[in-house]
């Protein structure tokens, strides 16, 4: 894999979540934030985009969703303007694995997050892509 391919496959993530309704899946325990379908195909790789997270593809590069593995001990500290939505979206629910549908969510808040996370994937593959 190239790394524009790499590049392409995330910027394809906002529309392939969309299409295929991808959730918010964050497991308390791990520390590790997914965002993906609620299950991801056993076919596809994970592929490391930058020090932060990874990238699940298929064999055509197509998204099969993203895993943040240290989302609350190391994204958050760098991405400040995560952290009211978060607060809002992941703190008060004591569940181990918290599965949250973003457009189900109080006053849109999920549909903000997921567009800021979008936003932020797309931007950081292009500035601190790890090489392959």
């Amino acid at each position: 894999m190239t790394t524009k391919q790499l590049i392409e496959a995330v910027k394809n993530i906002p529309i392939v979540a969309e299409q295929e309704q991808w959730v918010l899946t964050f497991d308390k325990e791990e520390g590790s934030l997914f965002y993906s379908p609620e299950k991801i195909s056993d076919n596809a790789q994970l592929h490391q985009v930058t020090d932060e997270y990874a990238l699940y593809l298929d064999e055509n590069f197509k998204p099969q969703g993203v895993m943040i593995e240290y989302f609350k001990e190391n994204f958050l500290k760098h991405h400040k303007s995560f952290s009211n939505l978060c607060k809002e979206l992941l703190s008060n629910n004591k569940e181990e694995v918290i599965v949250l549908d973003p457009k189900e969510t109080k006053d849109d808040k999920g549909l903000a997050f997921t567009a800021l996370l979008e936003t932020t994937l797309i931007k950081e593959a292009g500035m601190k892509l790890i090489p392959a």
